[in-house]
């Protein structure tokens, strides 16, 4: 059924999908407020889960707290799956996570990765550059730094298919206009971060922002790969190999160490919530938002060559 969701999107086959939405009856269970709740339930059962008390040390006790901080998402990815796979009328939602020519590809995951981290390299090389953080270097071993963006992989996706995967095919089933799936995850998304800490009106409008981007590559590519990578190589960039505030959250292993004693607030930087909710942030955002737009005319152009 996603197959016929996603290439309704282009040409003639976008009559099917009106055509389908205006004659299938839907319960109150298709209802966004309903999926915004059943998707906020399942969250929470999966952050239950991860708190099953697991006694380990991993290279050092700074790793292993920071490792934990991420793999523990496992437990949202468990949630998640149970609930596709175990709902008959959920497992349409499994053909998005899957492999595809035309959108979950190998390609696509590329540009993922090279575009988070651009766009955060981008945002801290702006602020190091201005003079608002310092940063020195701390160590750096492959295995556990390999195995640490796994961990920053399984927190990144998860949130992208409980956003993404989950409530944006769940409301794209519902409704013919993809747009209000784009909106509505964005919105939730930006809810998602309500509680962390030094939160204000910028990082809000910021990871609102981001989650826009995030479902325009879906909108536009097909791809929850993509927006998966992108999200992955942005937290791993500022959290983990810079040391950084990754939303208000501060690791206790990284690559690069912040001194703390001489960053600063700016444009560029929030010495609370990080490179995040800064102006900077948001004009990148905006400016990837832009080249989403760009690259899908380009595309659509060499599509009716």
């Amino acid at each position: 059924m996603l197959g016929e969701l996603n290439i309704s999107r282009h040409g003639g086959e976008r009559i099917y999908l009106m055509t389908e939405n205006m004659t299938k009856q839907y319960g109150f269970r298709d209802n966004i407020f309903w999926i915004w709740a059943l998707t906020f339930l399942l969250t929470i059962g999966g952050d239950l889960i991860s708190f099953i008390p697991i006694n380990y040390t991993l290279f050092s006790d700074a790793y292993t707290e920071t490792f934990n901080l991420y793999i523990t998402f496992w437990g949202i990815w468990f949630v998640f799956l149970i609930a596709i796979l175990s709902i008959k009328d959920n497992r349409y939602i499994l053909e998005a996570l899957k492999y595809r020519k035309n959108g979950n590809n190998i390609k696509n995951l590329l540009i993922g990765f090279a575009a988070g981290f651009v766009m955060n390299g981008a945002c801290a090389l702006t602020a190091y550059l201005h003079g608002d953080i310092k940063l020195s270097f701390a160590n750096f071993e492959l295995f556990p730094i390999l195995l640490m963006f796994i961990a920053v992989f399984v927190q990144s996706s998860a949130e992208e298919l409980i956003c993404r995967g989950f409530m944006y095919q769940r409301v794209l089933h519902r409704y013919s206009n993809p747009w209000v799936a784009v909106l509505v995850t964005s919105l939730f998304f930006m809810a998602l971060h309500l509680g962390n800490d030094h939160v204000s009106f910028f990082p809000l409008l910021d990871i609102f922002l981001t989650g826009l981007l995030f479902a325009l590559m879906i909108h536009y590519f097909n791809s929850i790969w993509m927006a998966m990578a992108c999200h992955t190589t942005w937290n791993f960039n500022q959290n983990i190999l810079l040391g950084l505030p990754n939303s208000g959250e501060v690791s206790s292993y990284s690559i690069f160490v912040l001194d703390t004693k001489h960053d600063a607030n700016s444009f560029a930087y929030n010495t609370g919530f990080g490179l995040e909710g800064t102006i900077m942030s948001v004009v990148v955002m905006l400016i990837s938002i832009a080249i989403i737009f760009y690259a899908h005319k380009i595309s659509e152009g060499n599509k009716s060559l």
